[in-house]
């Protein structure tokens, strides 16, 4: 029994970091030259010609010629959400942009083009923007609402899509936990190691519980960013066959985290966790809202958990 109890303890120090399974988006099909209707050739070849001339009028810095190429109440949304709304507006802005920026040259990649009707088209690829001989360009996807007014296409949205984000680099606030750490009480000794996965994309753990000696229970942990949630994601199995899952978030100078899992009995476990940094070689915990089979459990004491020392020699 001093197993299990520990057991939900650990589910509790697995939650203080997070898995994340990032799913990479599917690459869309690149559109072959017969994608479109026959009856629609004409069309495309205008809203070929409408990029081409968006490019050259960047290229060239010229907001006004940029500015012609838009409707009247065109909306531009850049990636981090930003809205520029208006033809007038859009001249305004990549003026300033062009001030700035002599030297950037942009290009584009349609992996599609579809008609929504007689008079509007979607078209959705990847733009570069090359902005110096020594620096890679800057790529991101987008996506363009072609409206024809007048007899004339024009560009009436504009959406850049978010970056996609590296989970390495989200991971980076939690590499404080790497290493090798111990947390001795008078009945148990819980032994953790945590490393970087091969692919960088994850933080890898393993546990064991030591009771009078023994290894009463050990277990493994995958940590990652859930890109989704934008929250870490922690799952842990030991190996009886228990499991659990959990998020994690800061709050002040603290990590929380909330954990649920199923003992390998059947038995669901739940518990919440704070997280205080002592300093780079000491944790406090607090564990506390636990449950086992529904039942509410005491709290734990609050315990340090302290880095292992190197081998004498290292």
């Amino acid at each position: 029994m001093k197993a299990y109890a520990t057991f939900l303890v650990v589910l509790a120090l697995s939650a203080t970091l997070g898995l994340v399974a990032a799913q990479d988006r599917p690459a869309p099909a690149p559109a072959s030259p017969d994608a479109a209707p026959q009856e629609r050739e004409a069309d495309v070849r205008a809203i070929g010609d409408l990029l081409a001339s968006f490019i050259q009028a960047y290229n060239e810095k010229d907001a006004k010629a940029f500015g012609a190429l838009f409707t009247a109440d065109a909306e531009i949304e850049d990636g981090d959400g930003t809205v520029t709304r208006g033809r007038d507006a859009i001249v305004k802005r990549f003026a300033g942009i062009f001030e700035q920026s002599k030297g950037d040259e942009l290009t584009f990649d349609s992996d599609s083009l579809r008609f929504l009707g007689t008079d509007l088209a979607i078209e959705e690829g990847t733009a570069s923007l090359s902005t110096g001989a020594d620096a890679p360009p800057v790529t991101n996807r987008y996506s363009v609402i072609y409206a024809r007014q007048g007899g004339r296409w024009l560009h009436a949205r504009i959406r850049d899509e978010p970056p996609d984000e590296d989970p390495h680099d989200q991971l980076l606030e939690l590499e404080w936990m790497l290493g090798e750490w111990v947390n001795e009480s008078d009945d148990a000794v819980v032994q953790t190691t945590c490393t970087w996965s091969k692919d960088g994309n994850f933080l890898l753990r393993d546990f064991d519980i030591k009771i009078e000696g023994r290894i009463a229970l050990s277990g493994t942990q995958r940590i990652g960013w859930d890109a989704q949630r934008r929250q870490f994601r922690t799952w842990v199995f030991d190996d009886r066959g228990g499991f659990a899952e959990g998020l994690m978030s800061r709050d002040g100078d603290r990590w929380v985290i909330k954990v649920t899992g199923v003992r390998s009995d059947g038995q669901a476990v739940s518990a919440t966790t704070a997280i205080t940094i002592l300093g780079k070689d000491r944790l406090l915990w607090e564990t506390f809202d636990r449950t086992i089979g529904g039942e509410v459990i005491p709290d734990t004491d609050r315990f340090t958990v302290v880095r292992r020392p190197p081998n004498p020699g290292k």
